[in-house]
């Protein structure tokens, strides 16, 4: 993991003496909203070339081996954008953060493991389903979709980070507006809890990826009102 940058985004670069960002052309500074648009729009790219992936590889323009390693760096672009999105300032860019994207990219390339189902998942689980004739067309272009969808977990986990540096110590989830699971409205319904035993959005979940919930933070006290995430 000590490849991980975050000079991925195509008009923006991470200066790293003045630990801001920088328009690559003009060299003066980016604006927090200007770098969290720019790596939204980064990361839809990335989710579009992943699934693009799937055509090229069924009609035979890459074999298996370059789709994995194509498919992972990837994904890892898309987990930098998304962990770059859910950053409130410029100075929230710290070490944790490059951490939290590390674990969950081992995770999605070897090591990851449904806590609803037992089984395994990741790049290398494909590569061998696809190598024993077990995936199709079909198949192969939605679960590099969900691959694609990971990276909520990273932004969320970044929001989760951010909001514990704050002292912002409990939190909820909120259900989105699309169809649920049975279990997110269950998360939901608990209300707020300590940071520490937070469920992220595509965890322990049946919409895996698919998940739409969002996630409020506020003080730990009973009285306190939501203080929202907002941008400096």
């Amino acid at each position: 993991m000590k490849s991980l940058k975050v000079d991925q985004l195509p008009e923006i670069y991470y200066d790293v003496r003045s630990r801001r960002w920088k328009y690559r052309d003009r060299k003066t500074f980016a604006s927090i909203e200007a770098v969290r648009t720019q790596a939204e729009r980064y990361a839809n790219e990335e989710k579009q070339a992943l699934v693009k992936l799937a055509s090229s590889y069924s009609e035979g323009k890459i074999d298996l081996e370059q789709l994995q390693r194509q498919a992972a760096q990837t994904i890892k672009h898309i987990h930098l954008a998304e962990m770059i999105r859910g950053l409130d300032k410029q100075s929230d860019l710290t070490p944790n953060k490059f951490l939290l994207v590390a674990r969950n990219l081992k995770q999605q390339y070897f090591s990851g493991k449904d806590p609803l189902t037992g089984e395994r998942f990741g790049l290398s689980y494909l590569a061998a389903d696809i190598a024993e004739g077990r995936v199709s067309s079909a198949q192969l272009t939605n679960r590099l979709r969900m691959f694609g969808e990971s990276g909520k977990v990273t932004f969320w986990g970044t929001k989760a980070e951010i909001a514990k540096d704050k002292g912002l110590g409990e939190a909820r989830r909120i259900l989105g507006k699309a169809e649920h699971c049975r279990h997110c409205p269950v998360y939901a319904a608990m209300g707020w809890v300590p940071l520490s035993e937070l469920i992220l959005p595509t965890q322990k979940c049946e919409c895996r990826t698919n998940c739409q919930c969002k996630v409020e933070f506020r003080a730990p006290r009973e009285d306190a009102c939501r203080v929202p995430l907002k941008d400096k």
